[in-house]
């Protein structure tokens, strides 16, 4: 029996561990309905890919 309690504690915290980890992961994503980040000023923008300046 203590075994048995020894092993559900042990897949608990191996499950919390796994969890922590995705969470820290997923909030470093970033988010879809954020805007893009600004650009900033002076830089000019690339030309279209298919644009080759001759």
């Amino acid at each position: 029996m203590i075994k048995g309690l020894f092993w559900c504690f042990t897949v608990l915290f191996v499950q919390l561990g796994l969890l922590w980890y995705v969470d820290l992961r997923v909030a470093a994503m970033p988010r879809l309905a954020d805007p893009p980040p600004a650009e900033e000023e002076g830089d000019e923008p690339l030309p279209p890919a298919g644009e080759l300046d001759a």
